[in-house]
C-alpha cells in the first residue's frame, strides 16, 4: 500500500504532478493568469514576482496548459546565474530545435529569423518563459530588448514572461534597464494566501485526489496556516510531511500531536 492509500487517496495530493487542471485557483493565482492572458493578447512583456513558493510558475503553468497548441509555442527556459547573453540564446536555439552556430551573433540572427517566422507566417505566437530572472544579470536583461525590436519596434514576434523573487524588481528599476522597464506591459507580484484561502488550498488538493472526509482538526489546520505562511509550496511540504506522519502511526485524523512530530521532522530537515 502506498501510503495516500491509507486516507484513501488515488494519489499523493499535494505532489508537484498534479494536472493544471486540479490546482486550486485561489485569488493570488487567478489575478496573475488575468494578466498573463492580457499580456499574451497583446504580445507584451509580463514580470511577475513573489516569494520563492508562491506559486509563480505554478500560474505559468496552468496558464499555458491551457493554450492551444496549434496556435502558440511555450519555451520555458529556467535561468542559471551564470548566463549571458550568448547562453540564452543558445538556450532558445535549442527550444526551437535549432542548431546554435559558433558564432554568437549568427545564433542571434537565426533564433530572431525563426521566431519572426514562427509569429508571422506560421501564425504560431512563441512565448518565452524565463523563470528564476531574478538570477539574470543586468546585462542579460538589457539583452532581451533585441528580442522586441522588429519591424521598427511596430510590434514584436513573441511574448516575453520574466518570472522571479521580489529581486527581479530592484533590477529593473536599474537606470540602464529603463528601455527594456517601458516595454513591460504588466508588472504583477504574486502574494501569499490568508489563511482562509490556505485551508481551501488544503481541502481543494483534498478533494482533488477523492478524500472527502475531514483529515486535518480545525487546530491543526491552523497550525499549518502559521507555518506554511501562506506559500503553497510551503503548504504541500507542511501537509505532506503531517500526511506521512500519520500514516506511520497509523493515525486516521491529524491532531495537534500528528502536527508536532510533522513539523519536528521538518525542522531537522531544515525545512523551514
Amino acid at each position: 500500500m502506498m501510503w495516500w492509500e491509507y486516507f484513501g487517496a488515488q494519489q499523493a495530493p499535494f505532489g508537484r504532478n498534479l494536472s493544471a487542471e486540479t490546482l486550486y485557483l485561489s485569488p493570488p493565482l487567478a489575478e496573475c493568469q488575468a494578466r498573463l492572458h492580457a499580456v499574451i493578447r497583446d504580445r507584451g512583456v509580463l514580470a511577475v514576482t513573489g516569494e520563492s513558493g508562491a506559486g509563480k510558475t505554478t500560474a505559468l503553468r496552468a496558464t499555458v496548459a491551457a493554450l492551444p497548441p496549434s496556435q502558440f509555442l511555450p519555451l520555458y527556459l529556467p535561468v542559471q546565474e551564470d548566463w549571458t547573453p550568448r547562453v540564452m540564446y543558445r538556450a532558445v536555439a535549442y527550444e526551437l530545435g535549432l542548431l546554435p552556430s559558433g558564432q554568437a551573433l549568427e545564433t542571434e540572427r537565426t533564433v530572431r529569423q525563426t521566431l519572426w517566422a514562427l509569429a508571422t507566417q506560421q501564425n504560431r505566437l512563441p512565448l518565452l518563459l524565463l523563470d528564476e530572472a531574478h538570477l539574470c544579470s543586468p546585462h542579460l536583461l538589457q539583452s532581451l530588448r533585441q528580442l522586441l525590436n522588429f519591424s521598427m519596434d511596430s510590434t514584436a514576434p513573441l511574448v516575453l514572461i520574466l518570472a522571479g523573487h521580489t529581486e527581479l524588481r530592484r533590477k529593473l528599476s536599474l537606470r540602464p534597464l529603463e528601455a527594456l522597464r517601458q516595454r513591460i506591459t504588466v508588472a504583477y507580484h504574486v502574494r501569499a494566501l490568508t489563511a482562509e484561502e490556505t485551508i481551501v488550498y488544503v481541502t481543494h488538493h483534498l478533494h482533488q485526489v477523492a478524500i472527502d472526509r475531514p483529515v486535518f482538526t480545525d487546530s491543526a489546520l491552523q497550525a499549518g496556516v502559521e507555518w506554511s505562511q501562506g506559500l503553497p509550496r510551503r503548504i504541500n511540504t507542511w501537509a505532506t510531511a503531517c500526511l506521512l506522519a500519520a500514516y506511520s502511526g497509523q493515525h486516521p485524523v491529524i491532531d495537534d500531536e500528528v502536527v508536532a512530530t510533522a513539523q519536528a521532522e521538518l525542522q531537522w530537515a531544515g525545512a523551514l
